[in-house]
C-alpha cells in the first residue's frame, strides 16, 4: 500500500476540482498504525462505517492515543474492497480521499485492513496520514 500511495503522490493530479502538484513520498510509521488498527477493528466489530468511532472519537484522538505528537492528521476509510489496487483506485476517484493521499503537508503514513465476518462489509480499511510536531 505504501508503494501505491507514493506512486500516486509522485504524479501531479486533480482531486475533483483541486489540482495537486507531485508530492514527496511518505514514510511508514509503525506507531500511528495503531490508530488504523483500532479504527478498522472498531468498524468491523461494531458493524459501522464512519470516521467517528463507536466511542465518539475521531482520527486525531486515535493518533494521539498512540503517543504520536502530530501537527496535522488525516484518515481515509473504505469497506469491501478485495485488494490494494481496487481500494486505491476508489480512493483516487474520490476527491476527499484523493486530497488526503496528495496532501503535501503529510509526511508519514500507516494502513490496516481487517476482515469481518458479521458486518455489512467483508473487510474494512483505514489509512492514517500524519506529520509530527
Amino acid at each position: 500500500m505504501l508503494e501505491r500511495v507514493n506512486a500516486a503522490r509522485a504524479t501531479a493530479r486533480s482531486c475533483g476540482a483541486e489540482a495537486f502538484a507531485a508530492a514527496q513520498p511518505l514514510s511508514y510509521n509503525c506507531p500511528i498504525e495503531g490508530a488504523a488498527v483500532s479504527h478498522s477493528n472498531d468498524m468491523a466489530t461494531h458493524n459501522f462505517f464512519s470516521h467517528i468511532g463507536s466511542d465518539g472519537l475521531r482520527v486525531g484522538a486515535r493518533v494521539t492515543a498512540t503517543a504520536y505528537n502530530w501537527s496535522v492528521v488525516g484518515e481515509n476509510i473504505a469497506g469491501g474492497y478485495d485488494d490494494v489496487e481496487t481500494v486505491m483506485a476508489a480512493w483516487l476517484e474520490s476527491p476527499g480521499h484523493c486530497r488526503n493521499i496528495m496532501d503535501p503537508r503529510f509526511t508519514e503514513f500507516a494502513v490496516y485492513r481487517v476482515d469481518a465476518t458479521n458486518a455489512d462489509y467483508a473487510n474494512y480499511w483505514t489509512q492514517v496520514f500524519a506529520t509530527p510536531q
